[in-house]
């Protein structure tokens, strides 16, 4: 990681253009960039002699330049070239790297759209919550051109991203259309634990007696809320919260606020990812 803080090579003279993505790159650190950024378009049609030409002559990076064109010989996989790039600069962390690697994995041999929902179900995995919704919003704008399943997947998948920003109107509103285009079951449980969240009780109950045909699953989700609800209990039983009421029981002030600021340090550092974009 030592060559994070220089300048690898030199900027070209001649920009690589990659048509595709309508992109020109200047140097290998904007090279990099695009790499990670755009890891969901990236194919074998990326990788060619002319990359590694770029590298070896304009960048003046004669050893990346040959290890490509020694992957192109073997023809290793997308993701191997993107290994290869980050770990001769050293611009990323090892997970961050393990990351992009997946993404480029599980993009390979699907259609684009298919690709900008791994992308968007990337971020969703990792927490990054409004770039989540920003994708599948993208995506949804193309609804007419799109599968009913694929379109309910893609709403349901939306509908998670809302709730876990507290959006449930929103949540509900997603679930709902995804219950509609597909039939799932689960689309329909998470529609009405929306609407369970997002209405005060009388205003619920009044919405379940003006559609009774959600009787039977208000039930089962009701069974679900009992049964998250006593796991949650015992996993706080077991955590830092019940070390801050042994410290505020026993009377160690000092020790009661110093958990409590570690506590929110860690909430709040959670609550900057999810909201990250």
């Amino acid at each position: 990681m030592s060559r994070v803080h220089l300048c690898l090579g030199r900027t070209a003279s001649a920009p690589y253009s990659f048509d595709k993505a309508r992109v020109r790159v200047y140097s290998v650190e904007e090279l990099c960039y695009f790499l990670k950024e755009n890891a969901y378009l990236l194919d074998e049609t990326i990788f060619t002699r002319g990359l590694s030409d770029w590298l070896y002559k304009e960048c003046g990076l004669p050893d990346l330049g040959q290890k490509l064109n020694m992957l192109q010989k073997n023809k290793e996989k997308p993701e191997a070239f993107v290994t290869a790039i980050f770990e001769y600069t050293g611009y990323f962390r090892q997970e961050e790297i393990q990351e992009t690697e997946r993404l480029v994995r599980v993009s390979a041999d699907v259609s684009l759209v298919e690709k900008q929902k791994a992308r968007a179900d990337y971020f969703l995995e990792s927490r990054r919550y409004v770039l989540a919704m920003q994708e599948y919003r993208n995506l949804l704008q193309d609804g007419d051109a799109l599968a009913p399943d694929f379109s309910g997947k893609i709403y349901h998948n939306l509908g998670t991203a809302q709730a876990k920003l507290f959006l449930f109107e929103k949540a509900a509103a997603s679930f709902e259309q995804a219950y509609r285009l597909t039939g799932d079951p689960e689309s329909l449980f998470q529609y009405l634990a929306a609407m369970r969240l997002h209405l005060k009780e009388p205003e619920y109950l009044n919405f379940l007696t003006e559609h009774a045909e959600y009787y039977e699953a208000s039930l089962e989700l009701e069974k679900r809320v009992v049964t998250r609800k006593g796991a949650w209990v015992d996993s706080r039983n077991q955590s830092m919260v019940a070390e801050i009421k042994g410290a505020f029981f026993s009377g160690e002030e000092e020790a009661c606020r110093e958990l409590m600021r570690q506590e929110i340090g860690k909430l709040e550092e959670e609550y900057r990812d999810y909201v990250v974009q």
